[in-house]
């Protein structure tokens, strides 16, 4: 007899008046819904019942067209009749502080089980050490309570736990982040593509509206893409709104926030900003802007003296580190105890950043600050290994390498060759984490190297006939560079009716 149908039995014979209904059906849901090594795993204690434990973030629609994640599953919890309140708190506590090592291997984030705020039970909220309620937590729990949420501390507690569990960014720095918003009003997010920047500006702007206490209303943050909008525009825009402030004695209808995404000039849009935007500094709104390209500091430069900048850097947290925190909590979100266990899949997830980081210092080498890869680059990666397997063949052969071959060729226009080529295939085929890869590695596409110049499209360069000797020995040796010159200029003088090259194998000397 299956376990779900002999419980259905002793739900007609049971006659303990002292037994909850509530639960009982709530433990059937559970007995039905969950997958039979669980339903077996559970205690002998009749009144013994598994709940979800999830963290629940507010959700103030600030941003009307993003889909956000607002319940992240965190662990189990077992309740039952002689639970009291003290030892939940101290169980829930520890279900988040497992969750935390888990997410966050390296301690990075600067979040424990001091980060809980409080959390529900049904409609019953228990702040973590504060007044304990009259009615235990498994009466609180009614007919229909299958899950307990965790509210982590944020504003109202004068702390920042709740938005860096939100964005996987280390609590130092958010806390920076916001203090030059605060202090300075006005910050550039500049890094590659890829590193989260959007996504921060994003939160940074629900932050500030929630500090201002305003009304979550339609134009209380306004988004300009720069890559779509002209700097007219925004100048226009922004001259207009000072006009606006300076009218008024009310900032209601003003916004709070102006996010500037994808500037491609930082220098000339602080000179515009500093232009328009005429009223009183602490009148003026927030304004956070992100760029992809490198900004150069003077001391006398605009940027500098309007603008505070944070530089992501794939070599440093937050970017170094978030593709392990983000991958984790998705392998956590499965709700699956045997994948989080599974060291094949963990192996498998524990590679990707390193995956990514060595495609990072390809570009890097080969490549211009305009094609550097982030991390957000992999964020689809699935939880499973057969499915991580297909996934990733796919991912390397129709995107990860026709963007490399951009890199690189965009590379080779701007530098040159700068470093002796390695196919990062090679490296690849080698570390390939799943079960039996090896049958894998010919499906994976090569990386050619890119032509040097328009002599030879299309042509890998060891092949062309070398015209002198490699880059190095030229910039050690200037006087031989001099004599190879003079000797392919009298080579051509020789031979003017056809293209001449010197010969590889002749060996000049002095």
């Amino acid at each position: 007899m299956s376990v779900t149908k002999s419980f259905s039995l002793s739900l007609n014979e049971g006659k303990d008046p002292g037994f909850d209904k509530g639960f009982l059906s709530c433990l059937l849901q559970y007995l039905v819904t969950s997958p039979p090594v669980e339903a077996v795993s559970l205690p002998v204690h009749r009144d013994d019942l598994r709940l979800r434990v999830v963290v629940r973030l507010v959700d103030q629609r600030l941003f009307k067209d993003e889909v956000k994640q607002l319940e992240f599953f965190v662990g189990w919890v077992r309740i039952n009749g002689r639970r009291d309140w003290a030892t939940l708190d101290t169980a829930i506590s520890q279900v988040f502080k497992d969750y935390i090592a888990k997410v966050d291997p390296t301690s990075s984030l600067g979040l424990s089980a001091d980060s809980v705020f409080c959390y529900h039970v049904n409609h019953m909220k228990r702040v973590i050490g504060g007044e304990v309620p009259e009615a235990t937590p498994f009466r609180c729990m009614g007919k229909s309570a299958c899950s307990i949420s965790i509210s982590l501390k944020g504003l109202k507690e004068k702390c920042v736990d709740c938005l860096v569990f939100e964005t996987l960014i280390p609590k130092p720095m958010m806390q920076h982040y916001i203090s030059l918003l605060l202090k300075h009003r006005r910050l550039v997010l500049t890094g590659p593509s890829g590193t989260g920047k959007t996504y921060l500006t994003s939160r940074l702007a629900e932050y500030l509206v929630e500090r201002s206490g305003r009304e979550v209303a339609p134009g209380v943050a306004v988004t300009f893409n720069m890559h779509r909008q002209s700097c007219k525009d925004l100048q226009l825009y922004l001259s207009n709104l000072a006009n606006q402030i300076d009218r008024e004695t009310s900032t209601g209808d003003v916004p709070l926030v102006v996010i500037l995404d994808d500037i491609s000039d930082a220098s000339s849009i602080s000179e515009l900003v500093n232009g328009a935007l005429t009223c009183k500094y602490h009148k003026c709104p927030y304004i956070i802007g992100t760029t992809n390209q490198p900004v150069k500091m003077t001391p006398n430069h605009g940027l500098h003296l309007s603008f505070r900048m944070v530089t992501f850097s794939n070599n440093v947290e937050p970017a170094n580190g978030f593709l392990v925190r983000y991958l984790h909590r998705k392998l956590m979100e499965a709700e699956n105890d045997g994948s989080v266990s599974n060291e094949n899949l963990l192996r498998v997830l524990d590679w990707v950043p390193k995956l990514w980081y060595h495609l990072h210092t390809f570009l890097e080498k080969h490549s211009t600050s305009d094609f550097l890869i982030g991390p957000c680059f992999f964020l689809s990666c699935p939880v499973t290994v057969e499915e991580f397997r297909s996934w990733f063949i796919d991912l390397w052969n129709h995107s990860i390498i026709p963007y490399l071959q951009e890199g690189a060729k965009d590379g080779i226009k701007v530098h040159g060759q700068k470093a002796a080529w390695e196919d990062p295939v090679e490296w690849v085929r080698g570390t390939l984490p799943w079960p039996s890869a090896q049958q894998d590695q010919a499906k994976l596409f090569h990386l050619p190297p890119p032509s040097m110049g328009p002599g030879s499209p299309g042509k890998p360069i060891e092949e062309r006939p070398s015209k002198e000797t490699p880059p190095s020995s030229l910039e050690s040796d200037p006087l031989m560079a001099m004599l190879l010159k003079l000797q392919e200029a009298a080579n051509v003088i020789e031979s003017p009716d056809r293209e001449t090259v010197a010969d590889p194998s002749l060996k000049p000397s002095l």
